[in-house]
């Protein structure tokens, strides 16, 4: 298979995944897209397709949205405020208002519990992809989207009671 396609079987695939794994650490729809394009000027310079291409690319946009938010911390750019129309899904069912309050109280997480969050939700991968791509064990992962879920589930209770 050519580098050209496997990067863009890969891109057409999962373009919408990507874009979130690089929107959950930036949490900007302009920024998330930088990073995505960012990655992938990267990946075209590879010599050869990778032995898991889908892991490897999700990797180089996580990686890319990381190196973006650093390199804005370092230059002390103020913090934009979260773009949260991005991620949410017109075809879901339920209001917009509702949708932005799960929006809210998700990005209320600590970081780690947020992004295993939204890998799983908005990016569609499962427990082992997210295990894989964050370099952390299996249990670590589904432990924490658990107790993610208890909390959420808390707190939009004592919300909506």
């Amino acid at each position: 298979m050519s580098k050209r396609t496997w990067l863009s079987t890969v891109y057409e695939d999962h373009r919408r995944e990507l874009f979130l794994i690089a929107w959950t650490v930036l949490r900007r729809t302009d920024l998330a897209e930088d990073a995505v394009h960012s990655a992938f000027v990267k990946l075209v310079k590879l010599a050869s397709p990778p032995r898991e291409p889908k892991l490897f690319v999700f990797r180089a946009v996580r990686n890319s949205a990381i190196d973006l938010a650093r390199a804005r911390s370092r230059r002390r750019e103020s913090p934009l405020a979260p773009d949260w129309d991005a991620p949410i899904d017109e075809t879901s069912v339920g209001d917009a208002e509702a949708q932005r309050s799960l929006a809210e109280l998700i990005d209320g997480l600590d970081t780690s519990s947020r992004e295993v969050i939204e890998l799983h939700l908005h990016g569609a991968l499962t427990f082992q992809e997210i295990s894989q791509l964050l370099a952390e064990p299996l249990a670590t992962v589904a432990s924490r989207y658990r107790r993610a879920l208890e909390k959420l589930g808390n707190q939009l209770k004592v919300r909506y009671e």
